[in-house]
Order: C-alpha cells, then sequence, then structure tokens
C-alpha cells in the first residue's frame, strides 16, 4: 500500500474516533525499532513498531493488509494471536505486498471454495470399492469409507464431535483444509471422516453424563462436566471468580486458551470443571475480583475496576467516600496516587 493511501487511512480512523490512540508516537518507519522475524523480506521497507497498545485487528484495518499478507512478510505470525509488543512487524516491500486470500480470523470457520473447476466431474471409485460422493475437497486420502458434508458454520471441532474422530484423523485424511487448525474447509463439500483399514471410528464417549455444549475451542480436556459460556470482556482471572476454580484450572483443562489466556473466544464455551476431579465450589458470597494491587483490606465488599485515566480523587468521588478511606484500603496506591494501577480492581466500600 503506498504511504498516500496509508495516511489516508489514518485520516478516516482519525474521524471516527480511532486516532486518539495512535497519536503517541509516528506508527510506521522504514527501519525496524525491535526485533523482528528474521525471515522477513530482505527489501522490506516499510515497518510498524508495536510499542503504541494497538491491536494486529485494528493494525489490519489501518495499512489494509489481509492476515495472510502479514503472514506472508512475518513468517512467524500465524494468526493474531502471535501478535506481541515492542516488536517489529514488516508490512512492506520494494518488491511490494503479497496478494494472498484471507484466511480466518480467530474461530476457525468454513470458507467457500475457489471459482472454477476444483473436483473431479464424475463419481469416482479409487478401487477401494467405495464410491466418493461429489462434490469433495482436493487432498482426500483414497481409502476413505466414510464421508461428511460440511454445512455452513462447521468446524473441525464440531465436525469431530459429529462424526466420533478427532481434529488431527480429519486433518490426516483431508490434507487440505489446512491441518488442525482447520484454516480452508470448504462448506457443501464432503470431507472424509473415515478410511478402510482403520480403527473403525465409535461415538463419542459415553462415560460422561454430561454432553459437550457447542461450540468449544480446540484443546479442552475430554472428561469436562462442567461450562462456562464466555462472554465479551471477561478474562480468565474473572471467570475463574465466577465459577470458583483457578486460572491455573482453566488453562489446564482449556489448552487453546494459551497458559497466558491470550487465546480466549467469546462466545464460545470453556471447562469449569471435570469428571473425576475434586469438586469445584461455588465462590464465597463476597468475591474478591482479580487482578487487584498489592495490600488491598481483607474485609472489602465493593470494587472498582480502575480505567485508564482515572485517578484516586475522581473514584472517590464517584462512590462519594473519602479519598483518605480509599488510601487506606488500596495501601498500594499510595499516599499521593501515583502507584494506582489501572485495569485492576480497588476497593471502595467495606
Amino acid at each position: 500500500m503506498s504511504r498516500l493511501s496509508f495516511l489516508a487511512t489514518f485520516g478516516l480512523l482519525a474521524a471516527q474516533g480511532t486516532a486518539s490512540i495512535l497519536g503517541r508516537r509516528r506508527f510506521d518507519s522504514t527501519v525496524p525499532f525491535y526485533d523482528h522475524d528474521p525471515n522477513v523480506p530482505a527489501d522490506c521497507n516499510l515497518w510498524w513498531n508495536s510499542d503504541d497498545g494497538i491491536s494486529c485487528e485494528t493494525v489490519l484495518l489501518i495499512t489494509s493488509l489481509s492476515i495472510g499478507q502479514l503472514t506472508s512478510m512475518n513468517p512467524f505470525v500465524k494468526s493474531c494471536s502471535d501478535w506481541k509488543a515492542d516488536y517489529s512487524f514488516c508490512i512492506g516491500s520494494a518488491s511490494g505486498i503479497p496478494a494472498l486470500p484471507e484466511p480466518t480470523l480467530g474461530p476457525t470457520t468454513t470458507s467457500r471454495p475457489p471459482a472454477g473447476p476444483t473436483t473431479t466431474s464424475t463419481p469416482t471409485n479409487p478401487g477401494n470399492g467405495v464410491q466418493t460422493p461429489e462434490p469433495w475437497q482436493p487432498g482426500m486420502v483414497d481409502n476413505c469409507n466414510r464421508f461428511y458434508v460440511v454445512q455452513a458454520g462447521d468446524t473441525c471441532s464440531t465436525i469431530a464431535s459429529k462424526t466420533g474422530v478427532t481434529v488431527n484423523q480429519l486433518a490426516t485424511w483431508n490434507t487440505q483444509i489446512g491441518g488442525s487448525a482447520c484454516t480452508g474447509i470448504w462448506a457443501s463439500y464432503n470431507i472424509c471422516t473415515g478410511i478402510i483399514g482403520g480403527s473403525p471410528t465409535q461415538p463419542p464417549p459415553t462415560t460422561n453424563p454430561n454432553p459437550t455444549p457447542q461450540p468449544i475451542q480446540d484443546g479442552m480436556v475430554n472428561n469436562c462436566n462442567r461450562f462456562h459460556l464466555v462472554q465479551a470482556g471477561e478474562t480468565c482471572a474473572t471467570i475463574a471468580s465466577k465459577t470458583g476454580v483457578t486460572v491455573s484450572q482453566l488453562t489446564t483443562w482449556n489448552k487453546g486458551i494459551g497458559s497466558s489466556c491470550t487465546g480466549m473466544w467469546a462466545g464460545y464455551h470453556l471447562c469449569t470443571g471435570v469428571v473425576g476431579g475434586s469438586p469445584t465450589q461455588p465462590p464465597p458470597a463476597n468475591p474478591t475480583p482479580q487482578p487487584i494491587q498489592d495490600g488491598m483490606v481483607s474485609n472489602c465488599k465493593k470494587f472498582h475496576f480502575v480505567q485508564r485515566g482515572q485517578n484516586c480523587d475522581t473514584i472517590s468521588r464517584q462512590y462519594g467516600i473519602a479519598l483518605a478511606n480509599f488510601i487506606r484500603w488500596n495501601p498500594a496506591a499510595g499516599s499521593n496516587c501515583q502507584g494506582l494501577w489501572a485495569e485492576t480492581y480497588a476497593c471502595v466500600g467495606l
């Protein structure tokens, strides 16, 4: 993208109010300011230096890049979950930005196949005695004997759950669906869900009396018996507080969210309890939300989530409490309030 169109996009965002988060410093440069992927194009001449707190999705909007184009210039980036702070990303090169198809951002869903013929024009029989239904997605193994027509909105996880196989098996038997990440699956096409000579596929085990709700993220343990539907804005800490478990348990039972909880998806279910594990208990009557700063009084009953730009005085006025009380209940804030942290909870009532 030219510098002119780059700035034009910035101007549009400014009109929409987005520019307020970009005003702290220059957001592109001709040289990298920080560490970067060693496999970027040798002729990279435009860089995004991620010290501005702007999300990957917003950067893609500003630069008019697709996640595929970002990946082509920064190979370690497979999705926006790989974006990190204080790092330089190549966003332009002298040879131009590769024109690539847009893969799915976030949860993997079905996509449309490319235009033009992509499968054989007549029903196929590879010699195994089983006729392959049409249409089918390229890359299917030739000893397939069970098939599934992909529905709009299906993911590999939901298909695996419906057909009694694993996501890895789907990726092995259908080599062009995009691996276990399932980024290239096509709606209305057949994929393979069983093979000749393989172990017969079985319905999911019934030892767990609690059926798994859908949708779920990949990586959930198979002995889960309690679930939580993630709401927009929730964190692992808030979910753990609501459900009476620890953050460590959440990341153990839900591998797909990552050890630091950066891969959690709103609108999907998480596991919050397992068969055979210690029974989880309901949270206390007045649970202390997380995170908090050190030193908060232990008998606090009312909390405030500190937003960026707030200070001790504005929060005290909001709740009608004395500033001295606020400092006493939250000593880490300091007598001059310079130690108050944004995006943590403070005590505002006993």
